[in-house]
């Protein structure tokens, strides 16, 4: 467990807040960070994202027809197969951000989700 330190006016006020939501101190802290952290991941997955399409007509010479793992602007991995990549990629970094797409023609690709309706 890792404690933490909080100044004190803001500990006052996220026991305020607490006890607004009916709820402890550490559930609102931990879903707070929890959220944020989520949030984060996105941002970084976006920004590699435009690193990639920045990059991808280069990218489509070298690794057309195939699936690129991206972290920091630099591919780190590629292979045809989509599972075999994502399970070297997950291996190695965890849940660390790292972008796996495909190389297409198209550095967006649009896709459509066919469900119900309600």
């Amino acid at each position: 467990m890792t404690v933490v330190a909080l100044q004190s006016k803001l500990a006052a006020q996220l026991d305020t807040e607490a006890r607004r939501r009916q709820t402890s101190v550490d559930a609102l802290v931990n879903d707070w960070l929890e959220d944020q952290l989520w949030h984060e991941r996105r941002r970084q997955i976006y920004e590699e994202a435009e690193r990639f399409r920045a990059r991808h007509a280069e990218l489509l010479l070298q690794y057309g027809g195939q699936y690129i793992a991206m972290r920091n602007g630099v591919v780190i991995d590629h292979d045809p197969e989509l599972l075999a990549l994502h399970g070297r990629i997950r291996a190695q970094y965890g849940d660390d951000p790292v972008l796996i797409t495909p190389v297409t023609t198209e550095p967006v690709q649009t896709l459509k989700v066919r469900g119900v309706h309600r």
